[in-house]
């Protein structure tokens, strides 16, 4: 590699080598490789814990039928996100009061999570559900659950951000 580069330095694509372009294109790959694996695990672990939680409820041909569903969920919950997209705009375009508006928001996502695992459930092959709605809800109440334990631990870590800085 050259050494004449400076940090301070504004580098732009054309003046990159080969070498350099394809290094950052094999970066650019793996970085977003990570991120789709990590949210194919999260949604593999939800699934299991759905599953796991509606034992009775749900039956699966095999552990194949459960790696469907998790690469099926993605595109059913952008299918949901797009039934529930109307309601969503509508909302924005409402003059509520902003702490009606959020919990509004709140609940189009619990829908919006709920339309996305009937969906899933239902295109899955060899998954056969006896009452959809129940592990539909169950997982919208996981969702529920990890979004308040995310909102607690960004509070906390801004908290202790402020405490430093004063």
């Amino acid at each position: 590699m050259d050494d004449s580069h400076q940090p301070d330095d504004e580098s732009t694509w054309a003046s990159l080598s080969r070498w350099e372009k394809a290094l950052a294109a094999f970066g650019v790959t793996g970085l977003i490789l990570g991120v789709v694996t990590a949210a194919h695990v999260a949604v593999l672990l939800g699934l299991l814990a759905v599953a796991a939680a509606s034992l009775h409820l749900v039956e699966a041909d095999g552990i194949g039928t459960l790696f469907w569903g998790v690469v099926l969920f993605l595109p059913c919950n952008a299918l949901a996100a797009l039934f529930i997209y109307p309601l969503r705009l509508g909302l924005r375009l409402t003059s509520l009061a902003s702490r009606t508006k959020k919990a509004t928001e709140v609940a189009l996502s619990v829908a919006t999570t709920f339309l996305a695992v009937l969906l899933t459930g239902y295109f899955t092959p060899g998954l056969r559900v006896q009452h959809p709605w129940l592990p539909a809800s169950l997982a919208a109440l996981l969702v529920v659950l990890a979004n308040l334990a995310v909102r607690k631990m960004e509070r906390h870590t801004s908290n202790r951000a402020r405490g430093r800085t004063l």
